[in-house]
């Protein structure tokens, strides 16, 4: 597979830039994406790879193949003719258990996150939360077979406020369920919190996001997702423009914001994190400015 991945990057031409960075193709074990900066150059990429595969008895399944373009003019839902096969067009798609969106954005991902542990929460109804089990006991269960479902890829989110109050109400569905509050009681976020001590899900999941900032900070140089760290942090060169509009909410601008709170930007950060234990205890007192109440 590297040596396909190898020969279709040399004779494609695919790659993408970030900052002075060249990025060619991202892939695990048999999950590969190759990366261009434009459609016809991405579609000759996938034509020389069905070429390079087809000697060594290996075939491209079509079917599962999909496109996902920045490109107004390729709406999602189209087709693009590769190799005499049609390839669906897609604004999303599925990539390692999360889902990636054109945008950029995290949203989808989270709303898709919230949907399945909100169904998991409700197939336990019954025998679980509404059982004459311990609060301890059911928080216990909440803990180990709920939240790490809604928490996987978590740390790769970008995150805004809007979502955060999102993930946060989701929480507190959870643990209102979980003590058998109804909504006729009036009793508070803080007061839920005080009886369950869960501390806010949108907290989880930003210490998560600073230990794998720290985790890339100090991955070695030269592997893909350190250099795109360097590359994003790094000045940007001097005749680089930025397209007009507001930019987007990107995960750096995330961490930037997660990082204000201990007087640190993402230079700073960066340095900081190169000792472990010393991030770790950081990264653990990470809350955000605001509580619920």
């Amino acid at each position: 597979m590297d040596w396909l991945l190898e020969r279709t990057v040399h004779r494609g031409m695919v790659g993408t830039s970030v900052g002075k960075a060249i990025f060619t193709d991202l892939d695990f074990a048999d999950d590969v994406a190759l990366l261009a900066e434009m459609l016809s150059v991405l579609v000759l990429a996938l034509e020389v790879m069905n070429e390079e595969a087809q000697p060594l008895g290996l075939t491209i399944n079509w079917a599962k193949t999909k496109i996902q373009t920045t490109d107004v003019t390729v709406p999602p839902g189209s087709t693009v003719q590769v190799g005499g096969s049609n390839v669906e067009v897609v604004d999303t798609f599925t990539y390692l258990g999360c889902q990636l969106h054109s945008s950029g954005g995290s949203e989808h991902e989270v709303n898709r996150r919230i949907s399945i542990s909100r169904n998991c929460m409700q197939m336990l109804d019954r025998h679980i939360w509404r059982s004459m089990i311990s609060v301890s006991t059911k928080l216990r269960l909440y803990n180990v077979y709920i939240l790490p479902v809604f928490l996987y890829g978590a740390e790769t989110w970008s995150i805004t406020k809007a979502i955060e109050k999102r993930i946060d109400a989701f929480d507190q569905w959870c643990l209102r369920r979980i003590l058998n509050i109804t909504w006729s009681e009036c009793v508070t976020n803080l007061e839920v919190r005080r009886r369950t001590g869960q501390p806010l899900l949108s907290d989880t999941v930003r210490i998560r996001r600073l230990k794998l900032f720290g985790h890339v900070a100090r991955a070695d140089k030269s592997q893909d997702h350190s250099r795109a760290l360097q590359a994003c942090i790094s000045p940007a060169p001097r005749n680089w423009r930025r397209r007009p509009g507001r930019p987007r909410h990107t995960w750096l601008r995330t961490v930037e914001e997660d990082l204000r709170q201990f007087n640190l930007g993402l230079a700073s950060g960066l340095r900081r994190a190169q000792n472990r234990t010393a991030w770790r205890a950081l990264t653990g007192t990470a809350t955000s400015p605001t509580s619920s109440d």
